[in-house]
């Protein structure tokens, strides 16, 4: 059994990934305890109030204490400031997260030879290297045009050139999940503001009428479990749904209305897309990860996966988003 230790192991991927990992022969390690050490100690960090906390990947120290106990075969190290207005906020924190916090990662894999799997974000490509009939593949032109782009892609840079120890790099692309796991989404956002009829004005940083593929994050940990079942290391690959699935809010829109009676009169005056979408035919050509793991096992469809968080939005509406 392969024993993988996490970063940010509160995320939605990461959480996702821990449920699934026994069926792929893998053993998530973060939540162990040892007997020279209890783990809980070195969990300081908390990203939201609601989420518990984490072993802080940018104190060296904690983290080799941690990496010392466990013992781990493969570190996927998933733990960043992510998102363009939440890195824009709080920018210091976000480059030394990304970018450093991934060299304290890569000297520990390289110091213990653990194998590495890096979360990128398909943000770092050009957006003037595709378009609606040009979709993204892992040969478009890097160039990212904000501030977690260009640290996520510093961090792709550091494990490419410096990690010694065997490592993928993985993009996933529009992956949404159950509130309150999933707190970045547009997807979740919007199902949420919808249910609770929220009066706060939410902005959604895309272009209504432009498609994308939203999908499901149970999906995207399958693919990451797959590729390692597969043995597919040194590879830089786009994982998530492919182009010809996708959708425009008008479509996703009227989708939750159709699956929940709760949205179905909702008014929208206070949700603001902004025309200006940044990422524009933001589509991925999944090619080449279908050619290392086939299809996706167990593959949750669109319609099930909003329904999925429509019903997890039911059950925790008294939990306070942050960005109201």
């Amino acid at each position: 059994m392969k024993k993988i230790f996490i970063t940010g192991e509160s995320g939605v991927i990461p959480m996702a990934i821990q449920k699934l990992a026994k069926d792929f022969d893998c053993e998530i390690v973060n939540n162990q305890f040892e007997d020279k050490y209890d783990l809980n100690a070195l969990k300081h960090y908390q990203a939201f109030k609601i989420r518990k906390p984490e072993i802080d990947f940018t104190n060296k120290k904690n983290l080799e204490i941690a990496i010392q106990c466990l013992q781990p075969d493969i570190i996927i190290h998933s733990g960043a400031y992510v998102g363009t207005d939440y890195c824009l906020s709080s920018q210091e924190e976000a480059i030394k997260s990304n970018v450093y916090g991934t060299q304290n990662v890569v000297d520990m894999c390289n110091k213990y030879n653990i194998k590495l799997i890096y979360f990128s974000t398909t943000a770092i490509f050009d957006v003037k290297d595709y378009n609606k009939d040009k979709h993204i593949t892992e040969e478009t032109k890097i160039s990212p045009q904000t501030l977690y782009g260009i640290t996520k892609y510093a961090g792709e840079q550091i494990v490419d050139k410096l990690c010694t120890a065997d490592k993928m790099i993985v993009r996933p692309v529009f992956g949404f999940g159950d509130y309150p796991d999933d707190l970045h989404s547009a997807l979740t956002k919007l199902i949420y503001s919808m249910h609770n009829k929220e009066k706060n004005k939410l902005d959604i940083l895309l272009d209504i009428n432009i498609k994308k593929n939203y999908y499901r994050v149970e999906n995207l940990a399958t693919i990451v479990l797959q590729l390692i079942d597969n043995v597919v290391w040194n590879e830089k690959i786009n994982i998530g749904e492919n182009f010809d699935e996708r959708r425009d809010w008008h479509n996703i829109i009227g989708t939750i209305r159709n699956l929940s009676q709760h949205c179905a009169n909702y008014d929208l005056y206070n949700i603001d897309f902004i025309k200006k979408d940044y990422l524009h035919w933001h589509n991925i050509d999944n090619e080449k990860m279908k050619g290392f793991i086939g299809d996706v096992k167990n593959e949750i469809g669109f319609l099930d996966g909003i329904r999925m968080t429509i019903e997890s939005v039911k059950q925790n509406m008294h939990i306070k988003p942050y960005w109201i």
